[in-house]
């Protein structure tokens, strides 16, 4: 998935997970509260957002998180 356009629709389209793991659960990339990126320090290529870990606060747990992105096939 090169072209960022793709990677917005699978969000839109809600087939993008993160994984919470004080809730042992997956959590879609909607309905959680993002608070940062980080970049894989290593990777150059022509998706960045795959290898980017986020940041995130679930709000099931009200615990902040961090995750690398999961996409649903």
């Amino acid at each position: 998935m090169s072209n960022p356009a793709e990677f917005v629709k699978a969000c839109v389209d809600g087939k993008v997970w993160l994984f919470c793991p004080e809730c042992q659960e997956s959590k879609n990339f909607n309905d959680v509260e993002h608070i940062d990126s980080e970049g894989h320090p290593s990777y150059w290529g022509t998706e960045p957002w795959w290898h980017d870990t986020r940041i995130f606060k679930c709000r099931d747990c009200e615990t902040v998180q961090r995750s690398t992105l999961h996409l649903q096939e």
